[in-house]
This record gives structure tokens, sequence and C-alpha cells, in this order.
């Protein structure tokens, strides 16, 4: 199978070597377009206005100056492949991407942009260990033996998203999304500075630096069940088919419908 890696931690990272190593070994053709510096959080931005850089670091191995989704969008547009790859795998992330996270996530907008444009994909992440390492082994030995059962649930319209725990127990599950309560808080990096904008001195304003403080974990804030969180909580793999095309509300939507016949009638 001819297999494109990306990423949103760099094309040096060491989820993406170890996983482009593991897949190599099983047979598998690797070729990747990744960023050239780490893109976390950057979901499914793109690059409109500036020109993208795309330079060779070895055969077929490419990084990208862009957004993860740029680097699909970029390497399946621009032919920098001799063909179209048979399949798309963003990551292997270090950290999770579960539940809530997919909507922060540069890993699985990557995946997403792949979908939208063909591709079979799938995105694949890892939780970090107490000693700070993370189980990419683990985590890379787990996509290269089920690749088979999931690659044919993949399509346009679906991508697969892998979460695996810093321990993980030997077995996986199935997992749907959920709501997340995170904790980040902003804080203040330093004092205001006056900022003055003409010779006569007069204050136009201020400004003040701000930095995210992080670090701690986040927890499932509904009460849903079965869901991608609670099962690596519990040292699961989790493994969710996760739709390309958000749904709509339906409660709000069917509102919308009574309101929009109402107008049309009225």
């Amino acid at each position: 199978m001819k297999i494109l890696l990306t990423n949103d931690d760099g094309y040096q990272s060491e989820g993406l070597k170890t996983l482009s190593d593991a897949l190599l070994r099983a047979g598998h053709e690797i070729w990747i377009c990744a960023p050239s510096s780490e893109r976390s959080a950057s979901s499914h931005s793109m690059t409109l206005r500036d020109d993208i850089i795309i330079t060779q670091f070895g055969v077929n191995q490419y990084h990208c100056s862009g957004t993860p989704a740029d680097c699909v969008l970029y390497a399946s547009k621009g032919k920098i492949f001799p063909t179209t790859p048979d399949l798309v795998i963003s990551g292997i992330n270090h950290g999770y991407n579960i539940s809530t996270d997919i909507l922060y996530s540069g890993t699985v907008g990557a995946a997403r942009e792949a979908a939208l444009t063909g591709l079979r994909s799938m995105a694949v992440s890892c939780a970090r260990k107490c000693d700070g390492s993370f189980p990419f082994e683990e985590t890379a030995t787990f996509v290269v033996e089920h690749l088979g059962q999931f690659y044919p649930l993949t399509n346009s319209d679906c991508i697969i998203n892998i979460n695996v725990p810093a321990v993980p127990n030997g077995k996986w599950k199935s997992g749907v999304l959920s709501y997340l309560d995170y904790h980040d808080a902003v804080q203040k990096k330093q004092q205001e500075n006056t900022r003055y904008f003409d010779s006569s001195t007069v204050r136009f304003g201020t400004s003040v630096v701000l930095t995210m403080k992080g670090g701690i974990q986040p927890v499932q804030k509904c009460d849903t069940k079965g869901t991608d969180f609670q099962a690596v909580q519990q040292g699961y793999i989790s493994v969710t088919a996760i739709s390309i095309l958000p749904p709509v509300h339906s409660h709000s939507q069917n509102e919308l419908d009574r309101l929009s016949q109402e107008g049309c009638c009225g």
C-alpha cells in the first residue's frame, strides 16, 4: 500500500519516524509531507495568501512551510508524488486527540483535508507516559496490525481516529465523542506596556502580553456513555469513525424549518 504520512508536530518528530519505520517493515511504500516546524492546535487552518515552500529531505520525503492541512492539499494538488496514495495517516501525534480535541487538532485537520480531497485517511495519537516518553512503538504496532480492518471503513465521508493511552492494556474499544472541560488558564505574562503613537505623547492605548497556562488534564463534562475519553481512561485504545461533514442540530434545525415555512407563507 502507498501511504502518505503527515502530522502537526513537524517532519522531525519521533512519532512520525516511528510510524514510518513500522509501516516500511510491514512492506508498505511510505511518502512523507509534514510541516517544517510544529503546528499543533492549527485545526484545519490553511495558507491562502502566502507562498508555500515544500523542501525535499529524502526520497519521497518533504517538509512544508504551511499547516498540516496545507501539507495534504499541496502534496495532492501540487503532484509532488508520482501517483495518488492509497491512504493518508496523520500522526503519530504527541498527545491525545479525543472528543472535543478534534476541533483544535492539526493532526485531525490534516486527515480531514485528505478525506475532502477524496483520499482515505486516519489520524493517530497517543498520550505521554509519567517519565515523559510516549508509547510510539505500541501505537505504530497497533496501526500496522489493524490496518486491514480499519482501511475499508475510511472514505471521503469518514476518517478513523485512533488514540492510545500511555500504558495500553492490549485491547481496543470503539468510542463516541464527548464534550471535554479544559482547565487551561490565560495569565498575564508581563505588566501592561503603555504605547505612544505620536510626537505629542498623547496616550493612544495599552497592550498586555498574555500566555496560556496549561498542563492540567481535561475531564468529560457530559454524561455520554461509551466515549473515547472513557476508553483511554480505562487503558483501552480508542477507535472512532468521525464524519467529515458536521451534523446539524436536529431540534434547532426543525425549528428553523418551521420558521422558514412560516416566512414563506407569510
